[in-house]
């Protein structure tokens, strides 16, 4: 029993390394293949040299796009993350009919295709006057990346007791209070987890942003598409490898982030334990 009982540790150990390896293969040649020593993409590189950094250096485009999606991405984000939580509170603890069918709604740009949605919007835009602008990309960034906030803060609100709240505003405190003061400080974990999603989601939108930029507001990724274009060396490669440190970057600093607020809660808990019993 305790050898058929170790075999199947080690066969999930070997599927588990396996899944990580066939996830990870496709980072690991990119970034391989930025330090390529010739001029187009192969594998195994031939050679070893810094000069596609270098290059990546010169390509004075990609510093505004770099900017102006930093810019999309964060207000995107704010967007997403007060829409996203509103809507769940409201689809969580209210009882509406057809709540099934607002929350199939919302979470619909999940499953619609983002090139079916970036034309959509490109209609849309031109009726209303937002075709290239900030706004018009901050907005559709937003609708993207609104289900996974929703699916993340709506997890979160599930699990709490609401009968906090409902102490809360028998004690006389409002609808904003009891949510600034009981309601957030429950869920800003799921709340710092999707406004990561948020940010990364439209730092990386392609399809959607293809249809709704101009030659002069292009974002990042628009801007490696159009040097895609024109050229196929390594370049594209480094600035992905960079990409991939600064999403690995901000992971670590949300896992730093999260330690924080744990010790905090502990600690916080205790104080109030211990006026308690005093």
């Amino acid at each position: 029993m305790t050898s058929r009982m170790a075999g199947r540790h080690w066969a999930l150990a070997i599927f588990t390394a396996a899944a990580l390896l066939f996830i990870l293969a496709p980072v690991l040649i990119v970034v391989i293949n930025s330090f390529n020593g010739v001029a187009y993409s192969v594998f195994p590189p031939k050679g070893f040299s810094l000069q596609w950094y270098a290059n990546l250096a010169k390509q004075t485009s990609f510093y505004g796009a770099a900017v102006r999606s930093v810019v999309v991405a964060v207000l995107s984000t704010i967007l997403a993350v007060i829409a996203g939580t509103m809507a769940s509170i409201v689809l969580i603890r209210h009882k509406l009919v057809g709540a099934n069918l607002i929350k199939s709604f919302f979470l619909s740009p999940i499953v619609l295709p983002k090139m079916v949605l970036g034309v959509a919007l490109f209609m849309l835009f031109i009726r209303i006057g937002l075709f290239g602008g900030l706004t018009g990309l901050v907005i559709s960034h937003a609708l993207v990346s609104l289900p996974f906030v929703m699916a993340i803060v709506s997890a979160n609100l599930q699990g709490l007791d609401i009968t906090l709240e409902e102490a809360a505003m028998d004690l006389g405190a409002g609808p904003l209070r009891t949510f600034f003061k009981v309601v957030l400080p429950q869920i800003r974990v799921g709340l710092m987890v999707s406004a990561l999603f948020a940010f990364i989601i439209s730092f990386d939108q392609v399809e959607t942003s293809l249809f709704l930029v101009r030659g002069d507001n292009t974002t990042l990724p628009i801007e490696m598409y159009l040097y895609l274009e024109k050229w196929q060396d390594p370049t594209i490669a480094a600035l992905s490898t960079l990409l991939i440190l600064f999403s690995v970057v901000l992971v670590v600093l949300l896992g730093m982030g999260l330690k924080k607020v744990d010790v905090v809660d502990v600690f916080g808990s205790g104080k109030k334990n211990r006026e308690g019993s005093q």
